[in-house]
């Protein structure tokens, strides 16, 4: 043990005194302050007007969507954050159709890449009709944007509202009543209902403030995921390189290859929680600033610490054994993405996860001990919760798969630390392994 604690005492009071860890720690917080502020600007650069050009076939259409247009747009700047937030006014026009249909679309599109234009909304001449024909679009959307995005629900809204208006007036409703009927009735987001566990007594849900309630734990999650991937990844190239240099051979004469090992992943765990701890501090320090300290998962943090030591562990022991067994830190480096697919593959699933925290692909993923950590976190941090049993059955699962992780990889580093020439492919890893 004392061997162990010398080795990692060194390296990681090389790793957090080094230049690299220092800005790095500065950096991260201004990168992602900074992409936030970025954002912020381009927003509203491109709060311009946005005009909106309306060809409606049916004759009578057009002056009830642009009328609900203007209605949508007036309500979502009267009560912000309560609607669908475009940030952009909009401007709309009626366009009289032509009879060459196909150029009229050609010269408003023209228009719309010049960005004379930003959207154009042709409604078909049967789109009040209950018999339509449901193979062709009753209204088509035309805009230079990528995808869905606000400015759609808006234009959505306003098109059916706008044809709802019509189709009572043809059914002869008075014009007076259908403002009220068309009336939206206000819905109010609320947290799932609890049970205190200490009482018995049923807590009901609070109402979701403005902040929609993934924005904290993604976050949260986001920071496990940096601060593993920056703890971990340099084991590879320096492992690698020390090898080269023959740095082991010496070192092989006072420390078994399993010291060496487990010096290496202490190393790499205090690196991890010294960045960790700095961050969770300034986090919490600027949300007691902006009297923002309830939105902060206090309860979390002890399973935050915990997910993040094993997941840690487990990632560092494995880059260790990628480290011996690599010939130059070229190699290592080409071998990263054995190690970095457990962090990266529940990264990439992060919003269907959000979306359905309780949905079966995330319980499962949340049992599968490489992903547990992160996609275990995210579950506990979102409102609904998860039962008591499962994050514990999911540390038991993270920490028996860390401990075999870390036998795989101690047999693995004791053959590869002295062995020379071409890299191994993954079956003469397994072999390794199984061969000792």
């Amino acid at each position: 043990m004392r061997r162990i604690l010398l080795i990692a005492k060194r390296d990681y009071l090389q790793a957090v005194t080094s230049k690299g860890f220092i800005i790095g720690l500065i950096m991260f917080p201004l990168i992602i302050g900074g992409s936030g502020l970025l954002i912020a600007v381009m927003n509203r650069g491109n709060a311009k007007t946005q005009r909106v050009a309306v060809v409606d076939h049916t004759g009578i259409a057009a002056a009830a969507v642009i009328q609900a247009g203007i209605n949508l747009t007036r309500r979502n700047n009267a009560a912000p954050g309560s609607g669908i937030d475009t940030g952009a006014p909009f401007s709309f026009e009626e366009i009289k159709p032509e009879a060459d249909e196909d150029a009229q679309l050609l010269a408003l599109s023209d228009q719309i890449r010049s960005g004379r234009l930003s959207i154009v909304l042709d409604i078909a001449a049967d789109a009040l009709e209950k018999t339509r024909d449901s193979k062709t679009p009753a209204v088509r959307y035309y805009t230079n944007s990528a995808g869905f995005d606000a400015t759609n629900g808006l234009m959505t809204g306003a098109i059916n509202e706008g044809l709802r208006r019509v189709r009572l007036e043809r059914l002869n409703v008075d014009s007076a009543q259908i403002a009220e009927v068309l009336r939206n009735v206000p819905i109010t987001s609320m947290n799932l209902v609890k049970k205190d566990a200490a009482t018995g007594k049923f807590v009901p849900g609070e109402k979701k403030g403005p902040v929609p309630a993934g924005v904290v734990p993604y976050f949260l999650v986001i920071l496990l995921i940096m601060v593993a991937m920056t703890g971990v990844m340099p084991n590879l190239s320096v492992i690698a390189e020390d090898k080269m240099q023959r740095v082991f051979e010496m070192l092989l004469a006072s420390a078994t290859p399993f010291d060496l090992m487990a010096g290496k992943v202490l190393a790499s765990l205090g690196a991890s929680l010294t960045s960790s701890a700095f961050y969770v501090a300034a986090g919490l320090a600027v949300m007691t600033g902006l009297a923002a300290l309830q939105m902060a998962p206090l309860n979390l943090l002890p399973w935050f610490f915990v997910y993040l030591i094993v997941d840690v562990v487990m990632l560092s022991a494995w880059s260790a054994a990628l480290g011996s067994a690599s010939a130059t830190p070229q190699d290592a480096q080409q071998m990263a993405f054995l190690l970095i697919l457990p962090i990266m593959i529940p990264m990439f699933l992060l919003t269907p996860i959000i979306q359905q925290p309780n949905g079966t692909m995330s319980i499962v993923m949340s049992f599968f001990p490489p992903f547990t950590p992160v996609v275990m976190l995210l579950r506990q941090a979102l409102p609904g919760g998860v039962p008591w049993w499962q994050p514990w059955v999911g540390l038991v699962g993270a920490i028996a798969f860390a401990l075999l992780v870390i036998w795989a990889a101690s047999r693995i580093f004791r053959i590869g630390i002295l062995s020379q020439g071409k890299t191994p492919k993954l079956p003469e890893l397994l072999h390794w392994v199984w061969e000792g």
